[in-house]
């Protein structure tokens, strides 16, 4: 059926309902390092990219974090060639399990990483155990939190998931604290969020900011947006091209 024999309520919804079992695109902030710098005329650092739509989204946006899960993600080093070596889905049980990785780090160290059937029985979750030899290294595993968002402006877009570890972990758990002093569900709070400067050891980067807009009003898509959290529930959320997320 064209698009044009649609009604134009249906027209305005495109997608919506029809989850299914997709990966869900990602809602990325760009930084100097991004690729879309230089594949995309329109993309800036500093700016959100929708990966569906190949879409700038600009300096902030409103959104309603209708999903909010984390995991630990074993990253092989980026100059080892990066790429995911294992995950903890549920943030406790490493799959692969019991499994050793020897990696060559950034200053030639060769070191090894074993999983263990466990995050916590493995500590790679703690400081010291990205290089052995170092007890000031940070942690081999990144903590993953992923934040499915919804559009309040612009409720046909398809949804994204932002990807946050690392320096952005501190904002993910400040979002989260803040949502839990609400009442409403997070899907039916609507978001503030921001591109914002921030400083690493290794120089200046972009981060997030999220402020608290106000309550979903629109009853309609509030129960969009519970239907896709119910989804989300049952069947666990999948990343798009998840490994891009290493570059973040």
């Amino acid at each position: 059926m064209a698009k044009s024999h649609l009604p134009a309520f249906l027209q305005d919804h495109p997608g919506l309902g029809s989850l299914g079992n997709v990966e869900v695109p990602r809602l990325k902030l760009l930084q100097a390092s991004s690729p879309e710098l230089a594949q995309f005329e329109d993309a800036r650092q500093g700016e959100f990219w929708h990966s569906l739509l190949g879409k700038n989204i600009g300096p902030s946006i409103r959104i309603c974090p209708v999903f909010i899960n984390w995991c630990f993600i074993l990253w092989r080093p980026r100059e080892a060639g990066g790429g995911i070596l294992a995950r903890a889905d549920d943030g406790k049980h490493w799959t692969p399990a019991d499994t050793e990785f020897t990696v060559k780090l950034k200053n030639g160290d060769d070191v090894t990483w074993r999983t263990g059937r466990t995050v916590a029985a493995s500590g790679l979750n703690k400081r010291g155990s990205y290089n052995p030899n170092d007890p000031n290294s940070p942690p081999a595993a990144a903590r993953m939190y992923s934040i499915v968002c919804s559009f309040p402006d612009r409720q046909n877009w398809p949804p994204a998931v932002l990807t946050l570890q690392r320096t952005s972990v501190k904002a993910a758990t400040k979002l989260i604290d803040q949502l839990r002093v609400l009442r409403a569900p997070s899907f039916g709070v609507i978001l503030e969020m921001a591109s914002v400067k921030d400083e690493s050891p290794s120089g200046e980067f972009n981060n997030y900011a999220f402020e608290l807009y106000g309550p979903v009003e629109d009853k309609p898509f509030y129960e969009e947006n519970s239907r896709q959290y119910r989804f989300f529930i049952e069947h666990g959320l999948k990343v798009k091209d998840l490994e891009s997320a290493q570059d973040d």
